[in-house]
């Protein structure tokens, strides 16, 4: 049988992608930890020290830092955020009356539950008709790197009422700063790099750190890559933005989705991992992520026709998948077309990164897809 990492490079080689680093690991070992790099002229360190933007795929580290925190604190899930962030109940939420945008008062108290399962009425410019408007009139800042005044934007629904994909992760990184008296990048440390030795990962990469991240293309229509490293805008030093700042390596999140595999089914699951991997939703619906902004990500369906819940900080399906997923397993995505899963069932995880905007590209996606159905081929027997 033809080797795995020939068969994945080949995958990749035809998909036209410019550099992806991708592993698998289980409970008690890495099984794949390799590198692809499509061509000399895209300029990506040629080994797996390349330190990438984990983008989204920073939320469940984030969830994980604010439930071992609350845990420590003793701190209930459902406890009001604004006792400890009053800023937070200043908060309007803003609604089209016509061609209009009006605002009215939030009287529903956000809550930590409300934040970690997107439920708090924050949303993304890039998915949300009004807070696209409203960035588009100058009448909210945009992200920018060691700026939080996007921060202040609005709310788009009432907390509780529906699902939607935002900023509320920018928020849980503040309270978990708040209730700690610690940077996020201080709780990263006590909570996952100390104990796993990640070596890098950061909310704060230092300037050898830098030198090392990987650099963002924009890929045309046309199939064409142009590098735009230096416009891109993540939430870095000195604001620690917990919904997508965190850089890290390949070797470094394998350690961290290994540790989330090893610990999932615990009683204690090490400060409720568990939590994170049930649906945390209810009945709500997560609907498809329309965009309006093209340039960042296309209109997506994530996983359609199959039934799905959010937990805390990934997706679950609710039912198994094409490529081998079993019912019950977690993942998320990262703007920048980093992907990553978790199927405790099957004792498998896997992680995809790449730089590349916009996110949820067709090809990048399929490109996925298969490195995800080989994996279990190869590693899962029926």
């Amino acid at each position: 049988m033809e080797k795995f990492d020939q068969k994945v490079n080949r995958i990749f080689l035809n998909s036209g992608i410019p550099f992806v680093d991708y592993g698998l690991v289980n409970s008690e070992c890495n099984l794949v930890e390799g590198f692809f790099r499509n061509s000399a002229r895209f300029e990506v360190l040629p080994n797996k020290k390349q330190i990438f933007r984990m983008a989204s795929m920073t939320k469940p580290i984030t969830a994980y830092l604010a439930l071992s925190a609350l845990d420590e604190y003793k701190i209930n899930l459902h406890d009001k955020v604004g006792k400890y962030l009053p800023e937070i109940d200043n908060l309007k939420i803003a609604y089209k009356d016509g061609h209009i945008i009006k605002y009215q008062d939030n009287n529903i108290p956000i809550t930590f539950h409300h934040l970690l399962n997107c439920t708090s009425g924050h949303a993304y410019e890039q998915h949300d008709p009004i807070i696209s408007e409203l960035l588009s009139k100058k009448e909210i800042a945009p992200m920018r790197d060691g700026d939080d005044a996007f921060m202040d934007a609005p709310l788009v629904f009432k907390p509780g009422s529906r699902w939607g994909y935002g900023i509320s992760y920018g928020w849980l990184g503040i309270a978990i700063e708040k209730i700690t008296g610690s940077s996020l990048n201080q709780n990263l440390k006590k909570y996952l790099c100390h104990p796993l030795n990640l070596e890098n990962t950061s909310f704060n990469p230092d300037a050898l750190s830098k030198a090392k991240l990987a650099p963002v293309y924009f890929r045309d229509t046309d199939g064409n890559y142009s590098d735009i490293g230096s416009k891109i805008s993540l939430g870095y030093n000195p604001f620690h933005y917990g919904g997508g700042g965190m850089t890290s390596t390949l070797s470094d999140y394998l350690k961290i989705l290994q540790f989330f595999l090893k610990n999932i089914k615990s009683v204690n699951a090490q400060n409720t991992i568990s939590l994170m991997f049930k649906n945390q939703i209810g009945e709500l619906n997560i609907a498809p992520l329309k965009s309006y902004n093209q340039s960042l990500a296309l209109d997506y369906e994530i996983h359609p026709n199959v039934k799905k819940s959010w937990g805390y900080g990934v997706i679950i399906n609710d039912q198994p998948l094409a490529e081998g997923r079993s019912a019950g397993s977690g993942s998320w995505a990262g703007v920048l077309n980093t992907y990553f899963w978790i199927d405790h069932k099957n004792d498998l995880a896997g992680v995809f990164l790449t730089q590349i905007l916009p996110c949820y590209s067709r090809q990048l996606l399929e490109a996925f897809k298969s490195f995800e159905e080989l994996s279990y081929k190869y590693f899962i027997k029926d």
